[in-house]
Formats: structure tokens, C-alpha cells, sequence
């Protein structure tokens, strides 16, 4: 199985639909965290339904059961069939308020927020996406030891620390060495940037149970059809696919569509000089009206040239 990870204002709702409909190769679509607001409810786009043969898992940041039940309620009047709690997110401004990676090391609040949870007895599924720890990996123990009361219906494992952000490297030897004390299935996150990263470690953890990919298949979303990334075919493939994502977001005003045609060219651009320096005058375009100005020009350097 192969998953496309939550990135804050990436993965949003158009570019899944986009990439869905155009690409596809993904059994499972997770959206970037939705955060209860001071009222107790949360902002939801009204867009934001079960669709039938897109698999949308709605993610939701929160540390208390009730704010959790409340998602859960939210999203099954949407007719979704899960929900995906973040417990991994690094970032201080998330951490410093024991959400995301910050709930690691206590387990007594996972503990208290999942009991809440499970026994409303809820019609829907609820996955945890986690780190090994907040500061040392020695706090997956009493997570894992929690998480496993509780019937989770997927357990999705970045083998970083919060702290490391996205520095380092993940650590895969000891996500290894808990592959025995899981009661659920476990999908594993971090660092798959190519068809070969997912072939290898498929092969050194053969136990896991799929793989959610996220700056991997934003760099590259042809990733799984082995298409090369920097090459002609990969430029033509991503004009195709611009095409795709244009049309979703056709009916939006101005304003949006550069702003979301600006975060969708990123990722694509970003490993090369000539890519890099196209991107940052995409970034300084002011109107809309300028895009099919700076799109000749992609064409003329990547496709032409």
C-alpha cells in the first residue's frame, strides 16, 4: 500500500483530487491537520467530503478526547470511515502546547484521550501517525505500550525524533526493533524520495504493511511510474498534470489560483539550479495575469530548450 503523506497547505484538497484523478497509484490520501478552534468546533472547507474511489483520511491535531470526539462526529456526518490522529507533527509552535510530537512523552494524556475516544463507540476508524519520540527514542515504549490497549486501526511511523525536525536521517534500526510488538498494522514514513528508497526498504522490512510517501511524490509524482525526475519525459508528465490541477481549480478567484499554482510548482523545481531560479520568479509574480508569461517560459527552458 502506498500513502500520500499530510503536508501543511501541500496536499490540500485540490491537489488530491488532481493528482487522484490524473495520476492515481495511491490508496490512501491524508490531508494536512485540521485544529479545533477556541469555540470547541473546527473549519472545515465545505469541500471536504467522502468522495467514491478516492480515499480521503482527514487528519486532525488534538490532545484531549473531547476534542477528538468531535472531530470524529464532524467527519462522520461527512461519511468518511476514518480519521487520523497527529502525533508526530515538530514543529515548537505545535510542540510547546503537548500537540503533535509534543504529546510523546505522556502517555497518561494518549492514555485518557483514547479511552474517551473508544468508548463513544464511534462508526469510524481512527489511524495514529507518530514519531519515535519528542527528545529520546526511549518514549516509544510507553506510547507503544498505550496505543496498543486500544484498537488503532493503523499505526503510521516517521522514525525521527521531534526535535530533529527534518534534519538527520530517519532512524530505521530501531523502528526494526519493534516490529514485534504491534497489535495493529504498521506503515512506515521518511525520506522515500525515489522508486528505489520504496523497493529497498520494502525489502528490509519486509513485516511493514505499506508506505506513506510525502516530499517524494510532491518532487516527483510520477515516482511510482519510474519516471526519472529532471527529465524531458518528468516535464512533459508535469505540464499534463498542470493541466489536471488547472482545471480543478479553474472556478477559484485570481488571488487563489496563482497563490495555490505558486505551492504546487515548488517541490518540482526545487533540485535544480535552472528550477530553483524559474521558481523564485514565479514566487515574486503579483497577478494571475503574469502565470501564462512565466509558463511560457518553463515550457521554453524545460521543454523546448
Amino acid at each position: 500500500m502506498i500513502y500520500l503523506a499530510p503536508l501543511q497547505s501541500y496536499t490540500n484538497l485540490f491537489y488530491i483530487k488532481a493528482f487522484s484523478s490524473h495520476i492515481g497509484g495511491v490508496d490512501k490520501y491524508f490531508t494536512p491537520f485540521y485544529r479545533v478552534a477556541k469555540d470547541g468546533t473546527y473549519s472545515v472547507e465545505k469541500e471536504l467530503l467522502a468522495e467514491e474511489g478516492v480515499r480521503i483520511v482527514p487528519q486532525v491535531l488534538c490532545n484531549t478526547a473531547k476534542d477528538l470526539n468531535s472531530f470524529a462526529k464532524c467527519m462522520i456526518t461527512r461519511n468518511f470511515d476514518e480519521v487520523n490522529l497527529n502525533m508526530g507533527c515538530p514543529f515548537p509552535m505545535v510542540v510547546n502546547k503537548c500537540l503533535g510530537s509534543g504529546i510523546l512523552p505522556h502517555p497518561d494524556l494518549v492514555d485518557e484521550m483514547l479511552s474517551g475516544y473508544f468508548k463513544e463507540g464511534f462508526d469510524i476508524k481512527l489511524s495514529v501517525k507518530l514519531r519515535l519520540g519528542k527528545i529520546d527514542a526511549s518514549e516509544f515504549n510507553k506510547i507503544l505500550e498505550t496505543l496498543n490497549k486500544y484498537p488503532i486501526s493503523e499505526l503510521i511511523i516517521h522514525p525521527r525524533l521531534g526535535f530533529q525536525k527534518y534534519s538527520g536521517t530517519p532512524d530505521w534500526d530501531t523502528f526494526e526493533e519493534f516490529k514485534d510488538q504491534f497489535n495493529f498494522p504498521v506503515i512506515g514514513n521518511g525520506d522515500l524520495l525515489s522508486n528505489t528508497d520504496v523497493e529497498n526498504k520494502s525489502s528490509e522490512h519486509a513485516w511493514v504493511n505499506g508506505w506513506m510517501i510525502g516530499r517524494g511524490l510532491l518532487r516527483n509524482p510520477f515516482l511510482l511510474q519510474g519516471v526519472e525526475y529532471g527529465t524531458l519525459d518528468f516535464y512533459l508528465k508535469m505540464m499534463e498534470f498542470h493541466k489536471s490541477f488547472s482545471d480543478v481549480i479553474k472556478s477559484l478567484d485570481d488571488v487563489k489560483k496563482l497563490n495555490l499554482l505558486k505551492v504546487f510548482w515548488e517541490y518540482p523545481l526545487a533540485d535544480t539550479v535552472e528550477g530553483k531560479r524559474l521558481y523564485r520568479k514565479l514566487r515574486k509574480l503579483g497577478s494571475y495575469s503574469d502565470y501564462s508569461e512565466w509558463l511560457t517560459k518553463f515550457k521554453s527552458q524545460f521543454i523546448l530548450g
